[in-house]
């Protein structure tokens, strides 16, 4: 199976990163926490998806211009989905410098600031961990 093309947006800020715990409406399972990310739209390059999925998920606004293409990708994932079905997803992670706004919730997603040095008490998707210790590593 073809993975499904996907993007994420990773906002450090001093100690904390920006996360996303998934709702009942989210159709990962709920009460996971994870980038905010999504999928790729038809006609959708990565940058403008995760744009939109920023501001989709959290209410932050940024431009394609202030997203840096991270060295490292994270390739696939098969992440567990509602109802336990697996899929497989590819994964282009965008380090944001700058963005606009305040953090709002939607539908699917409550976005939350979290400790970098508290991640493992967190209930978080594959990968997550290792991208943000890695845009730590990026970032210094």
């Amino acid at each position: 199976m073809k993975p499904i093309p996907s993007v994420a947006v990773l906002i450090i800020k001093d100690d904390e990163v920006l996360l996303v715990k998934h709702t009942e409406k989210a159709g990962h399972v709920t009460g996971t926490y994870g980038l905010p990310s999504g999928r790729i739209d038809e006609n959708e390059t990565e940058r403008k998806a995760a744009v939109r999925e920023l501001l989709e998920e959290t209410g932050l606004r940024t431009k394609e211009d202030n997203l840096i293409e991270f060295p490292k990708n994270f390739d696939v994932a098969d992440l567990e989905r509602k109802g336990g079905k697996k899929l497989k997803f590819g994964w282009r992670v965008f380090l944001c410098r700058d963005y606009k706004g305040e953090i709002k919730e939607s539908e699917e997603s409550v976005p939350q600031w979290v400790e970098i040095e508290k991640l493992d008490q967190y209930n978080l998707l594959p990968n997550i961990k290792n991208a943000t210790l890695a845009g730590l590593r990026f970032l210094h």
